[in-house]
């Protein structure tokens, strides 16, 4: 396994994610998944299948075919569980970064007026305390590390072994 090559990955995977995500301050329906549910049920127009769609499509192919597996297995790392190892690492980059850069330093201090979906303004689970309580904490500290992390790891390493195979 190589250290380096999966912390240079991890944190280009957190800056794609975190660039993606911050163009939510021009379109903020892009996102629209990754609002707290208070947020999208308050919405006069809930997020559409497409919208949803759009966005995992978006984590899935873009996070890992363009980027981490190609890394990963050229950079020497093989095995399922060296792969598995490496993704995960990756993804808990993205996931710390995700709640460090976009949920507590954009949304909550900088740009917190561009992130509100039309029709929500004025929710209390915009409030800093309430974002954090009832969503930010409980999907980093938990939901990604002991659910998305390893099932997006296993995965990736699953597909890294396919590309061993072939290359």
């Amino acid at each position: 396994m190589n250290w380096i090559r999966t912390i240079l990955d991890g944190l280009a995977m957190a800056a794609y994610f975190n660039l993606f995500a911050a163009a939510a301050l021009y379109r903020p329906r892009l996102l629209f998944p990754c609002y707290p549910p208070a947020i999208i049920k308050a919405s006069k127009e809930p997020p559409t299948k497409r919208e949803s769609a759009g966005y995992w499509r978006w984590i899935v192919f873009g996070e890992w075919l363009l980027l981490v597996l190609y890394s990963a297995v050229e950079g020497g790392t093989d095995g399922f569980w060296r792969l598995a190892l490496t993704g995960y690492i990756q993804w808990m980059m993205v996931n710390f970064c995700d709640l460090f850069f976009l949920d507590f330093w954009l949304i909550q201090r900088k740009a917190k007026s561009r992130f509100i979906i039309p029709g929500t303004e004025g929710h209390p689970s915009y409030a800093f305390k309430a974002w954090m309580k009832s969503y930010a904490l409980p999907e980093h500290l938990l939901q990604w590390p002991f659910f998305m992390c390893p099932i997006l790891a296993a995965a990736q390493a699953g597909l890294g072994l396919l590309i061993n195979m072939f290359w």
